[in-house]
C-alpha cells in the first residue's frame, strides 16, 4: 500500500515496465538513475538489459525490501534518501555524467522535480518518466492544445524536446490512481539563454500567464509598467489583442529578449526583486 505522504502508485504489470524501458532505449551498460523504485518492478526490467542502476528511494521499509530483493544482483546501487531535499547540483552528481533518468514518479513531485532538474538537465541524455497524463499534456502543450498550454509548457519547451509515448490505464498500478498516466520522454536541449536568464524567464512568463484570459498587453502594463510605457507603440503593433495563451514558445523567447533589452536590467538583480513562485 502506498503511503499517502509520498503519493506512490506501484506498477503491477511487467509489460508496462518494459514499455518504459523500451521508450528510454536502455542499452547494455547504460548508467540509469531510477527515482522511486518502489517494489522494484521497473528496476528488474532495467537490470535485465544489463544497465547499471542507481535507485533512489525515500521509504525506509521499501529500501529494506529492495536490498533483500537485489542484494546479489550486479549493477544495482540503492540510495536511501529524498531527491526533493537535494540541490540541483547534488542531484546531478548521484550518477556518472550523461546517464539516463528512468522513473515511475509519484504525481506530487513531478513539477517541482522538473524545475529542480532544469538547470542541470545537460547532466543526462534523456528522462523517460511515468507521470500523470494531464501533466504530460501540459509539459508538451502548444497554443493549439487549448487549456493545457500554460507556464509548465514553457518550462518543458525551455529545457527539453518532449514527447508523450503512451497512455497507461489506472489498473496498471496498485493502488490504482483515479486518472490515466503517461510515459513521457524528455531530451535536454539548449535554450540559448544563460542559467540566470532562464530563471528570470520562467518567473517573468509566469507573471504574464497569471491572467491568461486577459490580453498580453494588459499583463505587461500591470506587471511591467515602465517597459509598457517605453515600448507601448511597438508592443501594441506586435501583439494588439493577443492573449498569453496564443503565443508560441519562440514568440515568448523573442518577447523576453525585447524585455531584457528595453529594461536594460541585470537578470540577477531582477531575480532578487521578484520572489514569486515559478509554477503554481
Amino acid at each position: 500500500m502506498a503511503k499517502k505522504k509520498w503519493g506512490q502508485n506501484f506498477l503491477i504489470h511487467q509489460k508496462v515496465a518494459e514499455i518504459i524501458v523500451d521508450a528510454a532505449d536502455v542499452q547494455n551498460e547504460d548508467s540509469i538513475l531510477e527515482i522511486g523504485p518502489g517494489h522494484g518492478m521497473l528496476t528488474r526490467s532495467l537490470l535485465k538489459r544489463n544497465a547499471q542502476v542507481t535507485a533512489v528511494e525515500v521509504d525506509p521499509e521499501l529500501c529494506d525490501k529492495l536490498r533483500k530483493q537485489f542484494e546479489n544482483v550486479e549493477g544495482f546501487t540503492l540510495l536511501e534518501q529524498d531527491v526533493m531535499e537535494l540541490a540541483p547540483e547534488a542531484l546531478a552528481k548521484l550518477v556518472s555524467a550523461h546517464a539516463k533518468v528512468v522513473a515511475n514518479l509519484p504525481y506530487n513531485i513531478v513539477t517541482p522535480l522538473l524545475l529542480r532538474i532544469l538547470p542541470v538537465r545537460k547532466t543526462w541524455q534523456s528522462l523517460t518518466l511515468m507521470i500523470q497524463l494531464e501533466v504530460a499534456r501540459r509539459i508538451c502543450a502548444t497554443p493549439e492544445s487549448g487549456k493545457s498550454y500554460g507556464p509548465l509548457s514553457l518550462v518543458g519547451a525551455l529545457g527539453f524536446q518532449s514527447k508523450i509515448i503512451k497512455t497507461i490505464r489506472p489498473d496498471s498500478f496498485r493502488p490504482a490512481p483515479k486518472v490515466d498516466s503517461s510515459v513521457i520522454r524528455l531530451v535536454p536541449r539548449n535554450s540559448g539563454l544563460t542559467h540566470e536568464e532562464e530563471k528570470l524567464f520562467l518567473k517573468w512568463s509566469h507573471l504574464l500567464f497569471q491572467q491568461r484570459r486577459k490580453t498580453l498587453l494588459n499583463g505587461i502594463r500591470s506587471h511591467f509598467p515602465e517597459w509598457y510605457q517605453n515600448c507601448e507603440d511597438l508592443l501594441s503593433e506586435k501583439f494588439a489583442l493577443r492573449r498569453p495563451e496564443s503565443l508560441a514558445f519562440t514568440e515568448w523567447l523573442n518577447l523576453f529578449e525585447d524585455y531584457l533589452q528595453n529594461e536594460k536590467m541585470n537578470p540577477a538583480k531582477a531575480l532578487r526583486n521578484n520572489n514569486k513562485k515559478i509554477i503554481n
